[in-house]
């Protein structure tokens, strides 16, 4: 475990609040401990717990928070995890930058089964006619952004239909 407040050296200390609000945990290292005037030396902890907590209280509320899982970006950057699919909306430039780190740039250019082929292909003119329709609707054209929005529901009912043929012929529904 890595200490919470560096989040460089291992964590040798455990502190945990227990409240009726819930219970916090912080992981320290020994520099940081001492720091804060923690000193377990004559087994006697002899630092005010509260500003502990305080300080990582802090450091946590200046992060982007996800509203779902409650995951953060400092989270996400240790762990190298997300904790729910709408993480990926919410840390998306951290993301990027993390994976740039990495060398890692663009998006996904691999192979698709091919069941999911079509299924991409519908996906991207899907987005494509969703973002023509909202510049359309920016620039006040509303003729053609209901062209879009008939070429949305056209698309949209395709799809719906050749899921529906796929799992027909691949027996999923039965009489």
């Amino acid at each position: 475990m890595i200490c919470d407040i560096c989040g460089v050296r291992d964590a040798m200390m455990v502190v945990q609040q227990v409240s009726t609000s819930g219970q916090k945990e912080v992981h320290l290292c020994l520099q940081c401990a001492a720091q804060r005037g923690l000193s377990t030396s004559n087994g006697k902890i002899e630092m005010s717990l509260a500003s502990l907590f305080d300080s990582i209280a802090k450091l946590r509320k200046n992060q982007r928070q996800c509203p779902v899982c409650g995951t953060n970006e400092g989270d996400v950057e240790k762990i190298q995890r997300l904790g729910c699919p709408e993480c990926y909306n919410i840390f998306a430039p951290k993301l990027k930058s993390l994976l740039e780190k990495r060398g890692i740039t663009g998006g996904y250019a691999g192979s698709l089964p091919e069941r999911l082929a079509s299924y991409k292909t519908v996906l991207v003119d899907r987005m494509q006619l969703k973002a023509k329709l909202e510049q359309a609707v920016a620039q006040e054209d509303y003729e053609r952004a209901a062209m879009y929005r008939d070429r949305l529901k056209a698309l949209d009912k395709c799809a719906a239909s050749a899921e529906s043929s796929d799992a027909l012929s691949q027996g999923e529904y039965s009489l």
